[in-house]
């Protein structure tokens, strides 16, 4: 009898519709569970392959995210801990692979302008006029850059823990991060290894998806960690230098940590030189980190959507916005959503 259900169960299951038999549990779903977002690609007519990730509503506001140093694609997956609250503003999360990582062959004759160009091509393939910019860490540059070209298709420019000193002098040459980071990039754990303290571990299976994402970057093509690619890129910003946006008058936020060991601390002068006609908000967060550009995603995901001119708080367990930096700072109040004080 028990067999005679297990078949009707298949029979009904593999049938039109979405019936089930009684002898199955509940709950069982009408479709699959996803795994996350798909790895698209778009030939060129140059015959290169473009990788890239379009995650959202069609209609949704599209944002070109571009992940920090030595990234793939995939880094946009450390960002689904608010996949939720990004889908209730509405906002659609495109990322398009650089070269050299994951997926994306390496070719040494590419520099920023050709991501950028790849990056329009993606767009014009979606159909998407005007965009949001946002870059976290190393993709602060490449964000600059796509900003020059575009600056009357830029909504906003979103940037955290970056600088606009990436490519100066100052950190080019023998001051040139590249060899530390070289020596890293065979140990996954080690090259995308948040601190103990690191706030991003009350996010269950952030630092394993990070990992992840490491490892995925550097050994996907079974390139075991060459280290070309985030040499080259390095060099891009030395290459690049400043880059000339002063056409942009697209509202720019800028999100850095006070103690970020990672980057220099600039400014709203070093900001306000780089992009002299965009209105500057500058978020500063003292005695926090590079991770930053996690801890302080809901409020950049408010910022992106419209809301920046006020701050995420929570406050007895509350969750409001409130216009004034002094309310930000009150007593018993914490930057960001209350899931913060729950973990």
């Amino acid at each position: 009898m028990k067999a005679g259900l297990i078949l009707l169960g298949f029979w009904l299951l593999a049938g039109t519709g979405q019936a089930f038999s009684a002898g199955l549990p509940d709950g069982l779903p009408g479709t699959f569970d996803s795994l996350g977002p798909t790895v698209q690609q778009l030939p060129l007519a140059n015959g290169r392959q473009v990788h890239f990730i379009d995650d959202g509503a069609d209609l949704g506001l599209p944002v070109v995210f571009v992940g920090g140093l030595g990234t793939s694609v995939r880094v946009i997956r450390l960002l689904d801990f608010l996949r939720s609250m990004r889908a209730g503003l509405n906002i659609r999360m495109i990322s398009i692979e650089r070269n050299g990582y994951g997926q994306t062959a390496f070719d040494p004759k590419l520099g920023m302008a050709d991501f950028s160009a790849d990056v329009e091509a993606v767009l014009a393939h979606l159909g998407i006029d005007r965009f949001a910019l946002f870059g976290i860490s190393g993709g602060g540059p490449y964000v600059a850059k796509i900003a020059s070209r575009n600056p009357t298709r830029v909504l906003s420019i979103h940037m955290a823990a970056t600088s606009p000193s990436l490519g100066q002098p100052s950190r080019c040459g023998t001051a040139s991060p590249a060899s530390v980071y070289r020596d890293l990039l065979s140990q996954p754990m080690a090259f995308f290894g948040f601190p103990k303290d690191s706030p991003m571990h009350q996010v269950a299976g952030f630092q394993d998806t990070a990992f992840e994402e490491a490892a995925r970057a550097h050994n996907a093509r079974g390139q075991q960690a060459d280290p070309a690619p985030l040499d080259h890129e390095i060099g891009l910003y030395c290459a690049e230098g400043m880059i000339n946006n002063v056409e942009v008058s697209a509202p720019l936020f800028v999100y850095q940590g006070g103690a970020d060991a990672v980057l220099d601390q600039a400014g709203s002068k070093a900001w306000e030189k780089a992009f002299p006609a965009a209105p500057l908000v500058l978020r500063a967060y003292p005695g926090e980190g590079h991770d930053v550009q996690y801890r302080h995603l809901d409020q950049i995901l408010l910022d992106i959507a419209g809301y920046g001119d006020n701050i995420l708080i929570c406050k007895d367990n509350i969750n409001s916005m409130v216009a004034s930096e002094a309310d930000a700072q009150a007593a018993g109040t914490i930057l960001g959503h209350c899931a913060w004080t729950s973990q």
